[in-house]
């Protein structure tokens, strides 16, 4: 029984989810011969103040790039 996990970053509307574990399980079990009801899926959303780049909240790390994109919203 195949099964195929997935980390993503939180906030992604619900039918994208939906859509995730649906196309994965496709080619998954299109890949390794194996029924589509034998699939397992995992999809673990990671929240915002759980990611780290560089050894430094991605929070931090990303600081100036936020800002950057949220001048340019405005």
């Amino acid at each position: 029984m195949p099964l195929a996990r997935i980390d993503i970053l939180e906030g992604r509307p619900p039918e994208v989810i939906e859509e995730l574990h649906s196309r994965v399980a496709s080619v998954v079990a299109e890949i390794a011969g194996t029924p589509l009801d034998r699939v397992r899926t995992i999809i673990t959303e990671i929240p915002a103040a759980n990611r780290g780049i560089g050894g430094v909240p991605a929070a931090r790390a990303r600081a100036a790039e936020i800002a950057r994109r949220s001048r340019a919203a405005e």
